[in-house]
């Protein structure tokens, strides 16, 4: 439903309304909008890093600083001072002497033994005494009484030079055959029943025994058994007097009792 204006007033001064023509106003244009690209974002300073590269740069000074210093101090260090003598005490200990180990000797036992590759040929010895011992030097194996070169029979200390012409050498109830030739006797100028080394065991000199059957002694100039190398010797049943001289190499005795030097 329209609105319709009123008619027929009675208002003399009333008039009807003109309608106004449309008049268009000028539309004001808009400036396009501007846009601007954001700014680029800002790089992060590292700090991190040149903080790890300083603290390597001050570990690396300081040892090379230790180092220099170390140096310094052990060229400039005085040589430790002798420990003072008297009755001051001193704390310094006294260096320990390195023991010097023992020589090793070639030992054997019992057994017949091949000169060369069982046994090295030398001069042997027996340290003790041994009951029945029995040995002998071998040209041979055949076990004949031609195969013996020489032999002999003791209870006590023996001594006998095994040579390199040898083939064999044969021992029975002897015990340890060694090269250990060093001093067996508790005196030198007295000594009972055995073979000695002039020089070693006993001193040359004169002696006296006290005596007993079937006393055997010889004088030698080696050990290796053969009548060649008695330069002399005896059977006597009483007591009896030798010179053992300093050019003797050895001096055996069965028998005789106790010998002293005079």
């Amino acid at each position: 439903m329209s609105y319709q204006p009123p008619t027929g007033s009675n208002d003399p001064t009333y008039q009807t309304p003109q309608e106004q023509p449309y008049t268009q106003y000028p539309q004001t244009p808009y400036p396009p909008p501007s846009y601007a690209p954001p700014p680029p974002p800002k790089k992060k300073r590292r700090t991190w890093l040149w903080i790890i590269v300083g603290i390597v740069a001050l570990i690396i000074f300081y040892q090379i600083g230790n180092a220099a210093l170390s140096q310094t101090s052990s060229n400039t260090t005085p040589q430790a001072t002798q420990a003072p003598t008297g009755s001051t005490p001193s704390s310094t200990q006294a260096p320990t002497s390195t023991p010097t180990p023992a020589p090793s000797f070639a030992t054997f036992g019992d057994g017949t033994y091949q000169v060369g590759k069982d046994i090295k040929p030398g001069t042997y010895r027996t340290r003790t005494g041994s009951t029945n011992c029995y040995y002998a030097r071998l040209k041979g194996f055949s076990g004949s009484l031609g195969d013996i070169l020489a032999n002999n029979n003791t209870d006590a200390p023996a001594v006998v030079t095994i040579k390199p012409s040898d083939k064999g050498f044969e021992s029975q109830n002897c015990g340890t055959w060694t090269q250990d030739l060093s001093r067996i006797t508790a005196s030198k100028t007295s000594f009972d029943d055995g073979i000695f080394i002039v020089g070693t065991d006993i001193t040359p000199g004169t002696y006296k025994d006290t005596g007993g059957d079937n006393c055997y002694y010889a004088r030698l100039s080696g050990f290796s058994g053969s009548l060649s190398e008695i330069l002399a010797n005896n059977n006597v049943s009483a007591p009896t007097i030798v010179t053992i001289k300093a050019s003797d190499k050895g001096f055996e005795s069965k028998g005789c009792g106790t010998w002293t030097k005079r």
